[in-house]
């Protein structure tokens, strides 16, 4: 059930100048010539870049611990100590983002999702049992991608309860195969850990070291999933992006400065969320560990250098 893609760090930063720049490519072999048709074809002017549409969404954060959030059943055929929680969106609506919670030596009878999920194990261990495929063990910080359709089970085993992040492209549903059989996906469910991901580096106006790794999807489409790495005491200057990101930090502290917002405080398995086009930029605070966060991107994947102090004002 592991994959790993096999994306060299020259095409990671060909598909991603699109992130003009988020990211950057100071490790690739790109001749001048490349380089420069890259950054040319992405954005006519450091003017253009300056000025992001206006948007009056919030960001903001939240602790899977934090006992404001509000908990509720999961579907009759899941065990009753089961319960789920909508941290972002709305589940009847595309792109909504959930915590699903469950107690340890505790099993999810087989069943199927409509839509795609992309997820980030908070806390627990869990197994996976996706049809026609080998049972996967997922630990704690493992990202996992569950193709909507393909039937499976899940248990929570005995290492403490169990707190999955999704992020859903589809309206939430969870269908059990007694009530409808599985469709089925061509696709296959796989996991990817930090130690697997196979990063690249980052744009010009970016850290050198900071990393880049696609985890699955095209990034010049929509729906990708990405880990994004700053080295300790490091800094991404401030930015902007069409789509909204929708964030798990994996390691680390990240101190994100939204136009019009105080700073912003990520700590370590917070869930954090970016409105899109709100200029920002984000500091890894912590002074020994690097910050990976993982992002889960709805729109094709980008990210607009801010520079000359051109910035728009929030309404």
């Amino acid at each position: 059930m592991k994959f790993k893609p096999a994306i060299t760090a020259a095409v990671l930063c060909t598909l991603f100048t699109a992130l003009i720049l988020m990211f950057g490519c100071t490790e690739t072999n790109l001749s001048d010539t490349e380089s420069a048709e890259l950054n040319t074809n992405h954005i006519a002017s450091s003017d253009a870049r300056a000025l992001p549409p206006v948007t009056g969404a919030p960001a903001f954060t939240w602790d899977y611990n934090d006992p404001s959030i509000e908990w509720g059943p999961c579907p009759e055929f899941m065990p009753d100590s089961c319960e789920l929680a909508v941290i972002q969106g709305d589940p009847e609506e595309p792109n909504a983002d959930v915590l699903f919670k469950m107690a340890p030596n505790t099993t999810v009878d087989k069943h199927w999702h409509t839509s795609t999920e992309r997820m980030i194990l908070l806390s627990g261990k869990m197994e996976v049992d996706y049809e026609g495929q080998d049972p996967v063990i997922v630990e704690k910080g493992t990202y996992a991608y569950g193709p909507g359709g393909l039937a499976h089970e899940t248990h929570c085993l005995d290492e403490g309860e169990c707190v999955l992040f999704i992020a859903f492209e589809d309206p939430v549903d969870a269908i059990s195969v007694t009530e409808t059989p599985a469709p089925g996906s061509d696709e296959e469910a796989f996991t990817m850990t930090t130690d697997e991901a196979q990063f690249a580096g980052c744009p010009p106006f970016m850290p050198e070291s900071c990393g880049l790794a696609v985890l699955q999807g095209n990034p010049e489409e929509h729906n990708a999933d990405v880990f994004f790495k700053l080295t300790p005491d490091t800094k991404a200057p401030m930015h902007w992006h069409t789509s909204a990101e929708r964030m798990i930090l994996l390691s680390g502290q990240l101190r994100v400065n939204y136009q019009g917002q105080p700073p912003v405080i990520v700590n370590s398995f917070d869930y954090a969320y970016g409105p899109p086009m709100l200029p920002h930029d984000t500091v890894c605070n912590d002074q020994e560990d690097d910050c990976i966060l993982f992002i889960a991107f709805e729109e094709p994947v980008d990210a607009i250098d801010v520079r000359g102090g051109n910035l728009p004002h929030r309404r």
